[in-house]
């Protein structure tokens, strides 16, 4: 008899021992399916930020591509208006050489013409002293 309340009393501390544990398993387990959900979610946001990260990247490849096309075009221009600057320059200094050729133009024809206009009045002064000469001769 003793024996079978040993027995007894044994079952009966070990028997909710046993339950506590099967239940700790079935909170293990339930923390266990928590985690997994979680470690899929965050799975889940990691890839969806990893292709997040490779639009961001090809979007930043294409804007250096830009960036250098850009830089290009702009090393193209600035060429072209360093070109029509000089092209400008040059033109400048031929206007202005052409504008002291006619300024001294102007000036030999206005010594030219007054040489002229004296030369005439020479001419004439020679042409009434032959008149008067003949006019004296005549008589």
């Amino acid at each position: 008899m003793k024996q079978i309340l040993i027995l007894t009393c044994t079952i009966a501390l070990v028997f909710p021992i046993a339950l506590m544990g099967c239940n700790h398993d079935a909170g293990q387990k339930a923390e266990l399916e928590n985690l997994k959900t979680a470690l899929e979610k965050t799975e889940s946001e990691r890839d969806d930020l990893k292709a997040r990260i490779d639009v961001v990247t090809q979007a930043r490849d294409k804007l250096r591509e830009q960036l250098m096309e850009f830089g290009s075009l702009r090393d193209q221009l600035q060429k072209q208006v360093e070109d029509l600057t000089q092209s400008r320059d040059a033109a400048v200094a031929t206007a202005k050489n052409a504008q002291e050729q006619i300024n001294n133009l102007e000036t030999k024809l206005q010594i030219e013409t007054q040489k002229i206009s004296q030369i005439g009045n020479q001419l004439k002064q020679i042409q009434t002293a032959i008149n008067e000469i003949q006019d004296k001769l005549n008589m």
